[in-house]
């Protein structure tokens, strides 16, 4: 899928929307889960199908810190290589390289802030719009939304099986009260997710995502996706994630998170 980039300002806010809702789907830790729910008739309950989700992708509770370099692929005629960085509890940091030039989009656990070359403001350091400000936070959940949820009394149920071209699956619904529904399927085999379906304000317009993970690798004593693909549901084309580097704990100063100084 090839895209002119006509509108740079534009085009980018659309991407890294499509591209924050991808992100908080690569890492996910294995805390104890206390709720436990009500058995489906296949006697599976949220709590044991989330204690297999958690076992099968391994103990993350040792990583306090990571870097992830990817690229977007599909939203403009080149590739756009895009590093994530990230701390515990909830520091965020992403670099999006376009045309030669740099955004940046931070969370110090308190500051939410961008630098975008392409508006107006140049290379200063600005407050992140309100309707961005939703997204980065879910992004910012160190452990992904299925633990935020579990920790922060977010709305979760397991809602049975399904059939997912031709895999059974599990599904897990879920309600962020900031950015809205999830739904989460999880390979009823292997326990990993291979697709999420998030309904999200984009432009202004609620829009159904889907979001799916693939190439999953074993690193660190870890099995992560090393790929997504993200579309409108029912979409023919979808924009794609490639992780070309996953560094676990790596040194990073809380500086990067916060806003520099203007000036």
């Amino acid at each position: 899928m090839s895209a002119p980039l006509i509108a740079p300002h534009l085009s980018v806010r659309l991407l890294l929307r499509l591209f924050i809702i991808g992100l908080s789907c690569l890492f996910f830790s294995a805390p104890a889960f206390s709720q436990s729910g009500t058995a489906m008739p296949n006697g599976l309950n949220l709590e044991t199908v989330l204690r297999r989700h958690f076992a099968a992708i391994g103990d993350m509770d040792k990583v306090q810190a990571r870097r992830v370099k990817l690229r977007i692929i599909g939203m403009a005629p080149f590739d756009i290589p895009t590093t994530v960085e990230a701390r515990r509890p909830a520091l965020l940091r992403r670099d999006v390289m376009l045309q030669g030039q740099v955004q940046v989009t931070a969370y110090d656990g308190k500051d939410a802030w961008k630098i975008d070359p392409f508006l107006p403001s140049g290379k200063r350091a600005i407050d992140l719009p309100a309707e961005e400000l939703p997204a980065l936070l879910e992004e910012s959940y160190f452990d992904g939304i299925l633990v935020a949820a579990q920790k922060q009394g977010f709305p979760m149920r397991y809602a049975g099986e399904e059939n997912l071209d031709g895999r059974r699956v599990h599904v897990v619904k879920l309600t962020v009260p900031t950015t809205g529904e999830s739904t989460i399927y999880l390979d009823a085999m292997n326990y990993l997710e291979i697709k999420r379906l998030q309904k999200r304000q984009i432009m202004g317009r609620s829009t159904e995502l889907e979001v799916w993970s693939s190439d999953y690798r074993q690193q660190d004593g870890l099995t992560l996706p090393f790929r997504f693909e993200i579309a409108p549901k029912g979409a023919s084309q979808r924009m794609s994630m490639v992780v070309d580097a996953l560094e676990n704990n790596p040194v990073i100063a809380v500086a990067r998170f916060q806003r520099a100084a203007q000036p």
